[in-house]
Parts: structure tokens; C-alpha cells; sequence
């Protein structure tokens, strides 16, 4: 890369990465990240050069530079944290590509820690039968406490399940994220990126969330859109759009901790706590709903577009090659035909 004492230096290109960042309406968390990975890596590439980061041009960004840099860094982290400082330096150095000051990313030529396989743990049929009764059955029952709500944690495993939306996904789910009518409602879910989707729900899901507004109609009066209260909009349509879809018992925005405590206290209530994956709350739901969709046949580009990942590589995981729609796909090889007893030629295709 090439620079001189008259262009911006390093640390003025990184700036301007973070405003461009800041400018895309990436989450503060995200920008933070960024910024102490670059800072990091900067950090050992002046210790490399024997220059002061102030001082470093891009010029410094070389391949070789970036090796000792990476390895320095590498040195006392884990390799997670590696790959994703490698992939921040390699969304940033395609920054400068695209800002015409680098003729290409040197990233490619820099190692990172492979990433390890794991395959997402799901919940079984079994156990989705048994999370389904027993939400279905509590939300028939009187709340046992003035904090206690059936029919919304009844919405929320609903939706989480017949979705797989991540937790902050749902959690700035307003009342006008749904669209459409009765009939065929949509859910926009804003997602990682500020990347919008939309993702088709059916009638059990509007049955589920319309008793769930009703009640939150009764529980909290002022909620209601009173310029617009008429009983032939669906009752989303009588909420204010900007209003928060799921609330906590006072009311407000529900929040990832209400959310997590409730999906747990779902989980053993239904028995099935054991099943999920350490660490995995709401999220085990979008692991279920993804593996389902993936052994009923959704292709990686539906899967991809309903769960809202940039890479098809990220959906491959649960399509692998053990599942019954792939094997049931490769059996109808005809070639199994020519292998096996009385088989028969493979008719000509066409010239």
C-alpha cells in the first residue's frame, strides 16, 4: 500500500472506517469491537515498524508487516478472538480498496486459526412437543402472579420457534414490524447490519399473537391506537406501529434478561432444560427452527434468507450430509441403478 508524509496516515483511515461504520447504523457493540481490534493489531504493526502509531502510513500495511503483527496479537488471545480481528482488518483493508488508496487486501496472505465445526444442538421432535403442550396448556391458565403472563410467553416461544429470529432480533420487534393482514401476516425483522427481512408467518402464529395484544390491551389501556380503534383492523393495526411487540409485566420493552429468564423457566417447566446446549437460551429455538426447515428440505438459500446470514457457508451446518432430505436426494442417483442387481441402462439424454 502505498503512502506518503502528505496523506493520511493509518490511524486517519481507521477513523474514517468507523465513521463509515457509525454512518451504516452498525450497533455501538459492534463499532466498539471493531475499533479495539484495529487499535490492537495497529498497536503491534508500530512495534513491527519500530514507529510510533501515530506515525504509521499505509505504506506499513504490508503483508509482511501484517504477519508479524497477527502473530504478536495471536500470541495471548484465543483463537476466536484472532479470527474475528482478522476479519475486521480484512472488512477494513477492503475499505481501502474501495476508497482507492490499496490496490488490493493483503489479508488473504495472512493465516487465522481454522474454525472449529460444532454442529448446533437442537431440540428434539420429543422435546418440541413437549415446549409446545406445556406453554400451550400454562397459557390457558390464570397467571399465578401479577409479573407472571402465559399468553405473551406463549407469543414469544411461538415466535422464536416458527421463525429463528436471534434474541435482539425480537427483543426491537415493534407492533408495525408486522405487516399485511390477517391472513397473511408478515414479520420485518431488522438484523445484524441493519439488514432488513421479511419472513412469512401463518394462521396458528396470528391466532397465538392476536389473544396476546388483546390481553396487553386489557392489562395496559393506554397502549391502544384510539385514532384508529376499529374491530375490523387486525389488532396490530390498533396498536401505535412504534410500540414495542413484546413488553414486560411493567409494560416497557421487554428485555434480553426477562426474555432469557422466561424461555428457562419455560424450558423446565416442559422438562426439557438437560436438552439445550450450554449457553444456548432463545437461541437453541433459532438451532431447532433452522434444523427442522433443513430435514424437511429447505434449500441453504432459503435457510440463508429466512435466518438472515450474509455467507451461505454459515447455513451448511445444518444441512449435512447425514440429514434425511440429503440422503433421500443422492438415493435417486441412477447410477444405484447401473451398480445393482438387474439393472438397467441409463436411457440416452439429449444430444
Amino acid at each position: 500500500m502505498a503512502g506518503s508524509a502528505t496523506e493520511p496516515g493509518l490511524s486517519d483511515w481507521i477513523g474514517s472506517y468507523l465513521e463509515t461504520l457509525q454512518t451504516a447504523k452498525r450497533s455501538p457493540h459492534t463499532i466498539k469491537a471493531y475499533r479495539l481490534d484495529l487499535h490492537a493489531v495497529r498497536a503491534h504493526l508500530a512495534a513491527t515498524a519500530a514507529v510510533p502509531e501515530d506515525a504509521l502510513t499505509l505504506g506499513d500495511v504490508t503483508v509482511r508487516g501484517l504477519r508479524s503483527a497477527f502473530a504478536a496479537f495471536a500470541a495471548e488471545r484465543q483463537p476466536a478472538s484472532v479470527r474475528r480481528a482478522w476479519s475486521v482488518w480484512n472488512n477494513f483493508c477492503n475499505f481501502l480498496v474501495s476508497e482507492g488508496v490499496s490496490e488490493g487486501n493483503p489479508m488473504a496472505s495472512i493465516a487465522q486459526p481454522k474454525k472449529p465445526q460444532h454442529t448446533p444442538k437442537a431440540f428434539s421432535p420429543t422435546a418440541i412437543n413437549q415446549l409446545v403442550d406445556t406453554v400451550t396448556v400454562e397459557a390457558q391458565r390464570p397467571a399465578e402472579s401479577a409479573r407472571d403472563w402465559p399468553q405473551r410467553d406463549l407469543a414469544l416461544i411461538a415466535t422464536l420457534l416458527l421463525t429463528g429470529i436471534r434474541s435482539d432480533e425480537l427483543i426491537r420487534l415493534d407492533v408495525g414490524s408486522i405487516l399485511g393482514g390477517r391472513r397473511a401476516p408478515v414479520l420485518r425483522v431488522l438484523g445484524k447490519g441493519a439488514i432488513e427481512r421479511e419472513i412469512p408467518l401463518e394462521d396458528s402464529w396470528t391466532a397465538i399473537v392476536t389473544t396476546y395484544l388483546e390481553e396487553r390491551y386489557a392489562r395496559f389501556p393506554a397502549a391502544r391506537r384510539r385514532t384508529r380503534d376499529r374491530d375490523e383492523l387486525p389488532v396490530w393495526e390498533r396498536h401505535d406501529p412504534a410500540d414495542p411487540l413484546f413488553v414486560g409485566a411493567d409494560g416497557k420493552r421487554i428485555t434480553r434478561g426477562t426474555l432469557q429468564y422466561r424461555v428457562r423457566r419455560i424450558y423446565r417447566r416442559a422438562g426439557i432444560e438437560s436438552e439445550r446446549k450450554r449457553g444456548a437460551l432463545a437461541h437453541a429455538l433459532r438451532h431447532t427452527f433452522a434444523t427442522s426447515l433443513a430435514d424437511s428440505g429447505a434449500t441453504m438459500v432459503e435457510l440463508q434468507q429466512l435466518l438472515g446470514h450474509r455467507s451461505l457457508q454459515t447455513v451448511q451446518v445444518y444441512t449435512s450430509a447425514t440429514n434425511d432430505a440429503v440422503r433421500h436426494a443422492a438415493r435417486h442417483n441412477p447410477v444405484y441403478g447401473l451398480l445393482g442387481s438387474g439393472r438397467e441402462p441409463l436411457g440416452d439424454g439429449p444430444g
